[in-house]
């Protein structure tokens, strides 16, 4: 991580809060620098290693080729042999020979190139998952970060509202005092109604001396005669 060791070098003499404050404030931004870059050598590295794999190819076709042609040879000087043209089946066998040195320098050049090609195509893969890892880390670290931002955020809000909310309370208080009391009042009117039912009723059941028990000055006499009589 090219980047990231510049940084660190540069500030590497300082060696005080405020470097290390540089770097831990800028730090997601260099990690997807540094993620950037190595996914584009990463690219390149794999565009050189598909030249090479076409080289590999194309050499192991070669082989292929020459396997097949030093076969046919071979079966061609047997019947010479066979016809006992020894001059034609030499020829054929000198053939043969510039064959097999050549498939000899060829094999070697291909199993070095080969070793090469898997060589490097283990590297690419080994820091191809290097590469997604850091991604998954970094992906974390931000999802941390912008919860740390909410949550900081959420903080303030609170704090500089504190005093708002508290008088928005107090007047959800009195708002719920004076419906109660709204209620209370209703409640004392339906009474009264009530009430004023009950004595109309009353009224009109004594106009027509229906339950009527008043007490006059004759109903007492009467009483009291009742008494005198029954002593008597």
């Amino acid at each position: 991580m090219s980047i990231l060791k510049d940084m660190f070098a540069a500030l590497k003499g300082a060696g005080n809060e405020m470097g290390e404050a540089i770097i831990d404030a800028n730090a997601v931004r260099i990690l997807e620098q540094e993620i950037r870059e190595a996914e584009e050598a990463i690219n390149k590295a794999r565009q050189s290693l598909t030249k090479l794999k076409g080289t590999e190819i194309s050499m192991k076709r070669e082989l292929n080729s020459l396997n097949t042609d030093i076969s046919d040879y071979e079966t061609k000087a047997l019947e010479a042999l066979n016809q006992g043209n020894e001059e034609l089946a030499l020829k054929v066998a000198e053939r043969i020979a510039e064959h097999e040195t050549d498939r000899e320098d060829k094999s070697g050049e291909y199993e070095k190139l080969s070793a090469e090609v898997s060589k490097i195509n283990t590297m690419i893969k080994n820091r191809n998952k290097v590469i997604q890892k850091n991604k998954r880390e970094l992906e974390k670290v931000k999802t941390i970060r912008e919860l740390q931002k909410t949550t900081s955020s959420i903080s303030t809000n609170f704090a500089a509202t504190g005093s708002s909310a508290n008088r928005v309370s107090k007047a959800l208080e009195r708002v719920k005092k004076k419906q109660a009391k709204w209620k209370d009042t209703m409640e004392a009117g339906d009474w009264m109604a009530e009430e004023g039912d009950v004595d109309d009723l009353n009224k009109e059941l004594k106009e027509a001396g229906i339950g009527a028990n008043s007490v006059t000055g004759n109903s007492i006499l009467d009483r009291l005669k009742a008494k005198q009589g029954a002593s008597a």
